[in-house]
């Protein structure tokens, strides 16, 4: 049977190699479009000489930040392992952030962090519900953010900014809705069990299922875990301002302005594509901060993406430190399918 499976599992292999081939060449495509479509902004920064005072402290935020996300998964995952020390949640962490943003390919770091759980006899559903948790709590709290800024920024916003933040606002109240329907079960209770067995659907409803009652009497874990997704997104906002700054010292465009716009161009980084939707992003933050005349979205995302690959780089250290070990988690994926 193993020689039977080997074709099939190669084949698999090599059309895993193409997407990945595609989508990489599609990033730096889109990028490359942003590039070309920005080049007189471009070449007028560079031209000028630039104060790097304000960078210490923007890597320095995105840094809490990055760290901060990881502190919150260890949380959720203390839920259904007390046992599970935080020094494992900060390896993972630190080389899922080098497989979610460096490196382009279909192993991402959330196999490498079920591979480790599965490990430690976790059971799959319940691996995977802490992971699948974490990324909710983490987009709900962009809107979070988003929503709370639109509060203070209305009065002085135009007509186009009202609409993106009437937008936040709905978004949240589906997420936060989406994710009372979740705890209380409710969604399950109108999709009848026999309808969807054996489906895909089922098997997403099944592991909705296990993340309900796996946190649905911690809700004070989950509401802390929240309450972090929230400060990490704040300083990124920061860290992007200050990037913004170094740029552009004179720019107007307040920091609350940076509070209500830099959550939507962030949240396109959800866009499946290799090194955090390269070119997309870009893109997005050039039309979005354009509202709030902000000097040149696209170069400030560019500047803050070259942060994020700072922060990144310390990951790809612990990486090949740690390079032994994550090759026989990533080699081993029938220890993420064992549901035992």
């Amino acid at each position: 049977m193993a020689s039977a499976e080997h074709p099939a599992a190669a084949r698999g292999a090599g059309v895993g190699r193409l997407v990945n081939g595609f989508l990489v060449a599609l990033a730096f495509g889109l990028l490359g479009v942003v590039i070309y479509r920005n080049r007189a902004a471009i070449a007028e920064v560079a031209a000028r000489p630039i104060d790097p005072t304000l960078l210490a402290p923007a890597l320095l935020c995105y840094l809490v930040a990055m760290v901060s996300t990881f502190i919150r998964w260890h949380l959720l995952v203390r839920v259904i392992e007390p046992r599970f020390p935080l020094r494992s949640t900060l390896l993972l962490g630190f080389i899922g952030n080098v497989f979610n943003l460096v490196i382009p390919g279909a192993v991402g770091g959330d196999v490498i962090k079920a591979a480790y759980l599965a490990r430690m006899h976790i059971k799959r559903t319940q691996a995977i519900a802490s992971m699948v948790i974490d990324r909710i709590l983490g987009l709900l709290g962009l809107f979070v953010l988003a929503s709370i800024a639109g509060l203070f920024a209305w009065s002085d916003a135009p007509a186009v900014v009202h609409r993106l933040i009437v937008t936040a606002w709905v978004a949240l109240a589906i997420g936060l809705a989406l994710l009372a329907a979740i705890f209380t079960q409710a969604i399950s209770r109108f999709i009848p069990a026999r309808a969807i067995a054996g489906s895909r659907l089922g098997v997403v409803m099944a592991e909705l299922h296990v993340m309900s009652a796996t946190y649905r009497g911690r809700l004070g874990v989950v509401a802390g875990a929240g309450t972090i997704s929230v400060l990490n997104h704040a300083l990124n906002v920061v860290s992007f301002y200050l990037v913004g700054l170094t740029l552009y010292p004179k720019m107007t465009t307040t920091l609350i302005d940076h509070f209500l716009l830099t959550p939507l161009v962030l949240f396109t980084m959800a866009v499946p594509l290799p090194f955090g939707a390269l070119g997309v992003t870009e893109g997005v933050g050039k039309e979005l901060m354009g509202l709030v005349n902000h000097p040149n979205g696209a170069l400030a995302m560019m500047g803050f993406r070259l942060v994020m690959y700072s922060g990144g780089l310390i990951g790809a250290v612990v990486y090949l430190i740690k390079l032994k070990e994550v090759r026989e988690l990533t080699s081993a994926p029938r220890a993420v399918e064992n549901d035992e």
